[in-house]
């Protein structure tokens, strides 16, 4: 029987973090949440124009990219559940600021065996 256990490193080992950076008129917040499983959301407030959110995995290739629009909020969820292990970040360019948040993804299979008694 095969028991897949997540053991997720998101986000800097916990469950959720929170990050902000500052500009000159606001502070745009940055919020990443585990909702269940690989299922993460993202809220982001006061999104400027050309802002976008990228997922690269450890070598720097985009595995996803999403331009977002100017607004006071931007909520999203996003399931990770179909990354391989390894090592991700995301990527949040607001206006002119860009931030990495780096995660890790690992899966452990733990197999199990069982004598069973001659007669």
């Amino acid at each position: 029987m095969k028991k897949i256990i997540l053991s997720i490193a998101v986000l800097m080992g916990v469950s959720a973090a929170n990050f902000s950076f500052a500009n000159e008129k606001a502070t745009a917040a940055i919020e990443i949440v585990a909702a269940s499983d690989l299922r993460f959301k993202l809220t982001l407030d006061s999104v400027k124009e050309r802002s976008s959110i990228v997922i690269k995995d450890g070598d720097g290739m985009i595995v996803y990219s999403t331009s977002i629009p100017k607004s006071e909020n931007y909520s999203k969820i996003f399931d990770l559940s179909n990354l391989l292990d390894g090592n991700y970040s995301f990527v949040v360019s607001n206006g002119s600021e860009v931030t990495s948040k780096p995660f890790v993804i690992s899966t452990e299979t733990k197999r199990l065996v069982t004598a069973v008694a001659a007669n």
